[in-house]
């Protein structure tokens, strides 16, 4: 299953399709993992998915049961530090530059954002622990634009503390 989903001869629609087979037809994990050499995690299937791009694939996953885990939440964090360096908007330090300031008000930063947060939504919605949020919110609180993760954060952690 691993390999399908960076097989670029498939869609992302073609790849949630065998996932699906693999997962109901020959009883595949939803949560299956490999090791990773030189690394002391586990990459798992949603990660995969998610490194390659194909949304509809996670959410496949995700239906199937599979509990998204802390390095995915990194991976994500990772992804606003990167998306900021190829904007050429690299956050350095403890002090943003004012053209980092001026890019999170552009319709690119918006549009990113917007896409990233939907996921982590849905991420939470299906189990996620929030707290592995850490380094995002460590990233956007450097750069004020934290409130909204906060909100998405806090809600999660009280509808877990009230089950």
């Amino acid at each position: 299953m691993f390999g399908l989903i960076f097989n670029k001869n498939l869609s992302d629609a073609e790849t949630a399709k065998y996932i699906k087979y693999y997962i109901d037809d020959l009883g595949c994990d939803a949560n299956a993992s490999i090791n990773l050499p030189n690394f002391t995690m586990k990459a798992s299937l949603l990660e995969f998915a998610y490194s390659a791009n194909k949304p509809k694939s996670i959410d496949e996953i995700l239906e199937k049961g599979a509990v998204p885990n802390v390095w995915l939440a990194g991976s994500i964090g990772l992804d606003f530090l990167l998306f900021f360096e190829e904007n050429s908007v690299k956050l350095e330090g403890q002090s943003p530059s004012p053209k980092l300031f001026k890019f999170i008000k552009t319709q690119k930063y918006k549009e990113f954002k917007e896409e990233k947060f939907k996921l982590i939504k849905k991420l939470l919605e299906h189990g996620q622990d929030p707290r592995g949020y850490i380094l995002l919110q460590k990233v956007l609180t450097l750069v004020n634009d934290e409130e909204v993760l906060d909100n998405l954060l806090k809600n999660e952690t009280q509808k877990e503390l009230a089950q």
